[in-house]
């Protein structure tokens, strides 16, 4: 039995015996719903992929039985949740299921008693390093097929979860995040005050339109681009919500993405331009109502800060993004 990366996180209770391959093979042996249908278990290799300390754990699992090697997506929360199983199971029944070209990682099975979640691993290239990598022609291609996903799960998804309260839960969100940045003093303090002023003056003015399914974090960052099958994963955030903030969350990632990985802001505009429109031509018709709220409001919550004077590039990085969203909200101010 092979475990690559030795892990300890005590606020995780299940995950040592998760990462212990001996003890995950001896809870693997019985499972019936596994795709290797009770056959022996004769080998188990985990690799973490990704680790949010305290929250959760995701990892690879590869499981032989015979000569047959079967590898999945396992995830270890920090809290019990069958859930993001349920939840999983009725968006794949909604027509994202592994056989659809707009669809889901195929839910496996949710073991309580490790608090692990098992779903299908699917091979492709995540859309975000087709936009990092890929050419012009590629990038709008990638973005056609985003849009294309989200605009399909807001029609079909189902209203699963808690609704996401723009005006009261998320602005109390958005004021501690610009309290945060208020400590750095300068430029970014007072950009970061502006910002909140105008996104407070904008949640007065949301107009109401029909709650849809929502992801919670759309972004690049959650959508493999397999060969003939669009996937998006990551469903801990499931709700219910504005169609705009999910696409307002997906366009400020581009933004992010090509400042943070190609250098500009600016360099994925197109893409941008090429996802916008698309969901807007086949997406709900009153997605756009709020939008640059939304997308102003990411800008906000999401951008990179450091309270320590001494890391000037990390307050360049939030001053841009201030500055982004101050832009987004002007630029609807005069649509």
């Amino acid at each position: 039995m092979i475990h690559e990366q030795p892990l300890v996180d005590l606020g995780i209770p299940t995950l040592s015996e998760v990462l212990d391959p001996i003890a995950l093979a001896q809870h693997l042996r019985v499972a019936s719903w596994a795709p290797w249908n009770k056959k022996a278990v004769d080998e188990v290799h985990v690799r973490v992929l990704r680790h949010h300390r305290r929250q959760r754990c995701t990892l690879e699992i590869g499981v032989r039985t015979e000569k047959s090697w079967h590898f999945l997506i396992g995830k270890v929360y920090q809290k019990d949740r069958p859930d993001v199983f349920r939840a999983m199971e009725e968006i794949q029944e909604a027509g994202f299921g592994p056989r659809d070209e707009f669809s889901i990682p195929q839910p496996i099975a949710y073991l309580p008693w490790l608090r692990l979640l098992l779903q299908e691993k699917v091979e492709g290239p995540l859309a975000k390093e087709i936009f990092k990598t890929g050419d012009n022609q590629n990038r709008a291609a990638a973005a056609e097929r985003c849009a294309w996903w989200l605009a399909r799960f807001h029609a079909l998804g189902p209203k699963a979860g808690l609704v996401f309260d723009s005006r009261c839960y998320y602005l109390s969100e958005l004021r501690e995040r610009s309290r945060r940045i208020r400590k750095l003093k300068g430029p970014c303090a007072d950009k970061a005050a502006r910002l909140l002023r105008g996104l407070e003056d904008a949640a007065a003015s949301l107009r109401p339109v029909e709650m849809r399914a929502g992801h919670g974090s759309y972004s690049p960052a959650q959508l493999i681009l397999a060969d003939g099958r669009t996937v998006t994963f990551d469903w801990d955030g499931y709700d219910v919500a504005d169609p705009a903030r999910d696409v307002g969350r997906f366009l400020y990632a581009l933004r992010r993405w090509g400042s943070d990985q190609l250098g500009s802001i600016r360099v994925l505009d197109g893409a941008a331009q090429v996802f916008l429109e698309t969901y807007l031509a086949v997406g709900p018709p009153d997605a756009k109502k709020n939008l640059c709220f939304f997308e102003a409001a990411a800008c906000l919550k999401r951008a990179k800060h450091s309270l320590d004077q001494s890391v000037p590039h990390l307050q360049d990085k939030t001053e841009e993004m201030l500055d982004e969203g101050l832009r987004v909200l002007e630029a609807g101010a005069t649509r």
